[in-house]
């Protein structure tokens, strides 16, 4: 029985460590593209698709680079002609099944204070932040312009995590 022990002291555990794992993110990210920038020290945007595939919401938090001093959700509004950025503190959600665009004139990721200059054809890392402090990487094509529509694309394996 003294063989046993631990095993049995570790399978009592197991629900409370399955409990404490983090759950993985459903979602799924396309047409992920950023602005080049000739500089350092200089700030670009962000965009791309998020789909959440599972049966809860999902809500983005933050995100972040390590290519940049700080990356910030932002959306573009319209008032009475004038365009305003604001900051998205609260989070954004993504409703189960449901997709957010973040796209140019809308919802973006302010990607400021980069450490050196995004020319067309590298790749920006981003990491983003979901509720409960979960993490899925992304990698963001810089380009000059965006990337065609999904469906007029050829065929892909959509990014999963």
């Amino acid at each position: 029985m003294r063989r046993f022990t631990p095993l049995l002291a570790l399978l009592a555990l197991a629900p409370v460590l399955g409990a404490a794992a983090p759950r993985a993110v459903e979602v799924d990210i396309r047409q992920a593209w950023a602005r080049p920038v000739a500089a350092a020290g200089m700030n670009s945007a962000g965009y791309m698709v998020l789909a959440n595939r599972g049966r809860a919401p999902l809500t983005l938090t933050g995100a972040s680079s390590p290519l940049a001093r700080e990356v910030m959700v932002h959306r573009t509004t319209q008032a009475d002609g004038v365009s305003s950025m604001r900051a998205m503190t609260q989070g954004l959600v993504i409703p189960p099944g449901g997709q957010v665009a973040f796209a140019p004139g809308g919802n973006h990721f302010m990607v400021m204070g980069l450490k050196r200059p995004l020319k067309p054809g590298e790749r920006l890392p981003l990491t983003l932040t979901f509720d409960g402090g979960r993490k899925v990487e992304a990698q963001l094509a810089v380009r000059t312009a965006p990337p065609q529509p999904v469906a007029a694309a050829a065929p892909a394996a959509p990014h999963r995590h």
